[in-house]
């Protein structure tokens, strides 16, 4: 049935139409309704009521397509437009937007990276740690007078008796000193020398003596005289500075011309000898060293109770042995009849017979009834700083 001018009834006004009364711009194929009515056109066709004429542009209709057999494919919608007469407007169907899933995503994915990145970083300790070993502290032994001395431990041991004295003794590291009395002490031993040695130098022997020649008079590499006059030398790691630099151990002897021996020594050993007419004053600083270490310094073992003469010498003996000499030789031993005197009167019966057991087993056997005593007095007023 067809209406005015051969359009086909049901098409609405202004629709144009083609070829046997199919519409304009309908592609062959395309399954027609009554009278040849497009299927998804408006009216009463296959829609019926316009009820798909009302969807909103964009959505794709099902249509029969081909010839004999085919496929339910999604086709494009036309849509009427315009007033009166007008054209057929294809309306494209809408796409989806995916960017915003896609940036969601992306959010989501970074937030768990970040926590897989907080989980796996380890978080600051809120643990109080307890108060466990402190590191190694730089420690100071210093020599003064006749000779008093402060550990590094801090006790106040003496050694009054002559003879040749461990001040540091490790398997490296090697410090001796000679303990020697004078006429201003009433023969209570003063340092006279100082011997540096060991593995830690490359086994070179530095030795500084007074300044007086009949106590010495020289500092001394492998037993050659060096450093006559202020300036510096190194041997094995060690570096010597001979000038009048240096704040003393002692005040009552600011008196006199200062005559300083620096020596930086490897192990971070720093040691300042002080020279005066007959005697000598040192300094040593250091940290602790590897594998231990003794001697009139005591062990740095952070325990001053530990360092009295008594201990020190029940550790390493009471004089150096003769195969760990640094000096070459033996200073002869005096012993003074005011030493005798108070051996004699003041050290107690009980106190004198354990110091010689100590002394019978630590001196060798020739050892001489002087070598002897100094060795009583030492263990009789070690600890008295001022016999």
């Amino acid at each position: 049935m067809t209406g005015a001018a051969g359009v086909p009834a049901g098409v609405p006004a202004g629709y144009m139409t083609g070829a046997a009364g199919v519409p304009a711009g309908v592609p062959a194929g395309y399954m027609t309704g009554a009278a040849g009515v497009p299927v998804g056109g408006g009216g009463s066709g296959a829609c019926g009521s316009g009820s798909c004429c009302g969807e909103q542009a964009g959505t794709g209709a099902m249509a029969y397509v081909g010839v004999g057999g085919g496929d339910w494919v999604t086709e494009t919608t036309y849509k009427y437009v315009g007033g009166g007469r007008g054209d057929l407007s294809i309306v494209a169907p809408s796409k989806r937007n995916y960017m915003p899933c896609l940036a969601l995503l992306a959010l989501l994915v970074l937030g768990v990276l970040a926590i897989c990145f907080l989980m796996s970083t380890p978080a600051p300790s809120t643990t109080v740690k307890g108060p466990g070993t402190p590191p190694p502290q730089m420690g100071e032994c210093t020599f003064w007078g006749d000779p008093h001395l402060i550990t590094f431990d801090g006790a106040r041991p003496s050694f009054y008796g002559d003879g040749e004295y461990w001040i540091v003794k490790n398997d490296a590291v090697k410090i001796q000193g000679r303990f020697m009395g004078t006429k201003y002490t009433f023969g209570l031993a003063a340092t006279q020398k100082v011997a540096v040695g060991g593995r830690f130098i490359q086994d070179h022997i530095i030795v500084v003596e007074p300044m007086e020649e009949a106590f010495g008079g020289s500092i001394l590499v492998d037993n050659v005289p060096v450093l006559t006059q202020y300036g510096t030398y190194s041997i094995g790691g060690a570096y010597l500075t001979y000038d009048g630099n240096g704040q003393l151990p002692d005040e009552a002897a600011s008196q006199w011309a200062k005559n300083i021996v620096h020596m930086q020594l490897p192990k971070g050993i720093t040691l300042t000898v002080y020279r005066w007419g007959n005697y000598l004053d040192l300094r040593i600083q250091m940290l602790p060293l590897p594998g231990g270490q003794d001697g009139t310094c005591g062990n740095f073992n952070g325990m001053a109770s530990d360092d009295t003469t008594q201990a020190i010498f029940g550790r390493i003996g009471v004089r150096i042995g003769q195969g760990d000499m640094l000096f070459k030789n033996r200073a002869p031993i005096m012993f003074t009849a005011e030493m005798a005197e108070m051996l004699r009167t003041d050290c107690v019966a009980d106190q004198l017979s354990a110091s010689r057991e100590h002394c019978q087993k630590d001196l060798p056997a020739a050892a001489s009834t002087i070598q002897m005593n100094s060795c009583l007095y030492d263990f009789c007023f070690g600890m008295n700083e001022h016999a």
